[in-house]
């Protein structure tokens, strides 16, 4: 029933931003509030990957019998090859769309698209931004494909066609990144990997074509300040 998905929902935002304080709280125990004031990048790292374990926990636990379909139903595993390829088809359609929108963006509506890990990216090196990319790469993907793919895009499927579906689930996506300039490409985005989960049935193909999206990312930030 729509309640039981808007509980969960609920459930999820709520959890990780209690876990995420609760992260926060203990590191400031440890290491000192001042390093809280402003936060130092490891201080951020933490916090971050905090806020994703609820995810996983849930999506574990709560998930397959809200949904009434077992992990493996819902697409986790590994993706086959002609998945892997509509994966790659998407990460280079994110890839233009998210560059495209941004573009007209800052150039048309004269709103520079910035995003507080892509910046924060610039200025790290060494082992810090190994950890960052890490995070990025790996724990965001596979904690927001089972938030934003396998839970809200399926909670909307059962009531609204396929486009409204990612339309909406991409909308949420956007939003949840905490960036309203960076709201309609990440929005963009998230329609994208939406659309990869539909066509190819697997969890596992939207997490990968996340995955390398955000290496990319990572690269171009790094690597090209950019």
């Amino acid at each position: 029933m729509w309640w039981r998905s808007l509980l969960f929902a609920v459930g999820v935002a709520t959890s990780s931003f209690a876990f995420a304080i609760v992260v926060g709280v203990g590191y400031g125990l440890l290491f000192g509030f001042k390093e809280m004031r402003p936060p130092t990048l490891r201080f951020e790292l933490i916090v971050q990957v905090g806020s994703y374990l609820p995810v996983f926990i849930l999506a574990a636990v709560v998930l397959p019998p809200l949904a009434k379909r077992s992990l493996r139903e819902l697409g986790l595993g590994i993706p086959s090859l002609a998945s892997l390829g509509i994966a790659l088809v998407g990460v280079f359609a994110m890839l233009v769309v998210s560059a495209a929108i941004g573009g007209f963006e800052e150039h048309v509506m004269h709103v520079k698209v910035q995003e507080e890990a892509v910046d924060l990216l610039k200025s790290v090196h060494g082992w810090s931004a190994v950890w960052f990319a890490v995070i990025a790469c790996i724990f965001a993907p596979i904690a927001e494909e089972f938030a934003f793919r396998a839970f809200l895009f399926n909670a909307l499927l059962r009531y609204v066609p396929v486009p409204a579906a990612a339309i909406v689930s991409g909308l949420v996506f956007g939003a949840a990144h905490g960036s309203w300039s960076a709201l309609l490409p990440l929005a963009a985005v998230g329609m994208v990997l939406a659309i990869v989960y539909y066509r190819t049935g697997s969890l596992g193909a939207s997490m990968v074509a996340h995955s390398v999206f955000n290496l990319v990312g990572v690269v171009s930030s790094v690597v090209f300040k950019s």
